[in-house]
């Protein structure tokens, strides 16, 4: 990574620059903190781009005309919790308060004499140099953001905007930088010693569901806390005068079970949270859809890590919880994607979707027709059945005989399997015929055989037999543990959570700065390592912000996982496939991985 220096000796600038910053600093006494506030103008000006007066901040770029600072917003390099980034060779440093108002250190590298044996492991560091960077003050926060230059005088990378702010805003954007990622989130023990996570069962879910689900989560609990004993063991040797200048912290989960009518699952969840706080939900399943726990997350601004629900909330703006997929929404999607691809626009009258009454249905059917229309194809045909009314052959022979009804949706669970058998006895069929393997489940595998030519099966997960080296070491971690791994792929799904949750708080380096923790003596050459690692930055966006800038994962039941800032779903695309012939039929994916 390298840093371009360039000193500025500007006096007439520096003393412009200080009268500015006597008037800020007196109004900053008067600005309230923003944090909290989720309509704060300065969370707006640091998310969004947007001055408290509602117009755009206004910015330049080395060698570009003035642009709107919507275009360039804070977040889209600092990220929300102000950890800061790293885009290729391009860092973008720590912005929150605690890191800007202290000083970064930076260290000789380490020659080491392999003659020697090293009693510790910080026997033989280099010197330590000079302040790499001091810390900042309002001062110089203000010359940074609205000229690019550092308190050192290094001029930053031109990729950084320069923000042109009156003094009052200035001084709300600089309250709300103090601010932001300032306090320890809830759930999280005064002393680290702990942090206090909870998993939700909500509604009537079926026994073996529940008891594979939470097996699955205090494995993974069980797993960290075993491996936190053993460091904290090792971090206390030769210091049994004194505490470790560093602890790993135990992970506890608690089990919030909601009960009764969905309307009264947000009480209940209030409830739970105001007796004890956690930090993060984990996993979780639910008779209905997720939409519930999903908004409670939202107003509490609580990470929920990876819920096992085919129904999650679809949203291009909420962002606290982290979803697997965007559920059978997605095989809509993707079945939307296949048919235009496979059907001539002029043809798109003779597409019809049936759907029954039930949410995962209603879901599939939204998910074809929001992709169908952004695809810019013509309008279908829609029916939804009645409450408890069911497909039959009778239905599917009245079908036929409509000259448009060419290519089939089929939305629908119960008694599909049966009505297909008795339409295709007689030697009926259509050009294509769409079902979601969701919604068919175990009833997937009984199509019968005359069906199975026109049959396209969207189907979310990986085709193949899973027979890969990182499959078969996952699955052995799984039975090792005693886990029972069922076509819900409940535990297989959670294993993720061994890299989303487990990462983040694996520490690679005993300690990033020998200095001392807590007072910023932080070491540069080391900032890659600590912005991939929670630490001691125990803050909830902190979390979701290392989630985003994880590379991609393998998966154990879907294709490949990809992250990135802001992206709440990991699986992004589905198959396309049929059922071989024979009694034992596979799949057969036809085309590529279609990705939303």
């Amino acid at each position: 990574m390298t840093w371009t220096i360039r000193l500025v000796a500007n006096l007439s600038l520096a003393k412009n620059i200080t009268a500015v910053c006597f008037s800020l600093l007196v109004l900053c006494f008067s600005i309230p903190c923003w944090a909290g506030d989720a309509a704060g103008p300065g969370e707006r000006m640091y998310r969004e781009g947007i001055l408290p007066s509602g117009n755009p901040m206004k910015a330049v770029i080395e060698g570009s005309q003035n642009i709107p600072g919507t275009t360039y917003s804070c977040v889209g390099c600092h990220l929300r919790s102000g950890i800061g980034s790293i885009e290729e060779s391009t860092l973008s440093p720590p912005v929150s308060g605690n890191k800007l108002y202290k000083p970064y250190y930076q260290h000789d590298p380490v020659v080491q004499d392999y003659s020697k044996v090293r009693k510790t492991m910080w026997e033989g560091r280099g010197p330590v140099k000079p302040i790499f960077r001091p810390a900042f003050t309002d001062e110089t926060l203000v010359v940074a953001i609205s000229k690019g230059i550092s308190p050192t005088g290094r001029v930053y990378k031109s990729v950084m905007p320069r923000y042109e702010l009156e003094t009052g805003d200035m001084a709300i954007l600089i309250s709300y930088l103090k601010s932001l990622s300032s306090e320890v989130s809830p759930g999280v023990d005064k002393q680290y010693k702990y942090i206090r996570f909870a998993t939700v069962i909500a509604g009537d879910v079926p026994t073996d569901e529940r008891k594979e689900m939470l097996a699955a989560l205090d494995a993974i609990i069980e797993h960290h806390n075993t491996n936190a004993r053993k460091k904290n063991r090792r971090q206390n040797l030769g210091t049994v005068t004194r505490e470790a200048d560093f602890n790993y912290p135990m992970f506890t989960l608690a089990r919030w079970e909601l009960k009764g009518s969905e309307s009264t699952w947000p009480a209940q969840l209030e409830k739970f949270y105001s007796k004890e706080p956690v930090f993060a939900l984990l996993g979780g399943l639910s008779s209905a859809g997720w939409l519930q726990i999903h908004e409670f997350c939202e107003r509490n601004r609580i990470p929920g890590l990876l819920p096992v629900t085919d129904l999650p909330v679809v949203s291009d703006s909420d962002w606290y919880t982290l979803y697997f997929s965007k559920g059978i929404y997605q095989e809509g999607d993707a079945v939307a994607r296949y048919l235009a691809g496979n059907i001539e626009s002029g043809d798109d009258g003779k597409v019809l979707q049936l759907v029954e009454d039930s949410p995962l249905a209603r879901a599939a059917a939204n998910g074809y027709s929001a992709a169908w229309k952004e695809l810019g194809r013509g309008a279908i045909e829609t029916r939804i059945f009645k409450p408890g009314e069911q497909i039959s052959d009778k239905l599917f022979k009245n079908i036929a005989e409509q000259k448009n009804a060419e290519n089939i949706i089929l939305w629908t669970s119960s008694n599909t399997i049966s009505a297909l058998e008795t339409f295709t006895a007689n030697g009926q069929n259509f050009k294509k015929l769409f079902v979601s393997s969701t919604l068919l489940r175990n009833d997937l595998w009984s199509l019968p055989e005359k069906a199975r030519a026109f049959t396209y099966i969207s189907f979310p997960y990986r085709y193949d037999a899973g027979n890969d080296l990182f499959t078969v070491n996952s699955k052995s971690w799984l039975q090792k543990r005693n886990l029972q791994l069922s076509d819900k792929r409940i535990a297989t799904r959670l294993f993720t959570l061994t890299n989303v949750l487990l990462e983040p708080f694996m520490v690679v380096k005993r300690d990033f700065n020998p200095e001392g923790l807590g007072d910023g003596l932080v070491t540069m050459e080391n900032q890659y390592e600590m912005l991939m690692h929670v630490k001691r930055n125990y803050f909830r966006d902190y979390l979701m912000d290392l989630i985003g800038m994880f590379s991609d994962r393998q998966s154990i039941d879907y294709e490949r996982l990809n992250f990135g800032p802001s992206q709440r779903y990991i699986s992004k695309g589905c198959h396309i496939v049929q059922l071989a012939p024979g009694s034992k039929p596979e799949l057969i994916k036809l085309g590529d991985w279609l990705i939303y």
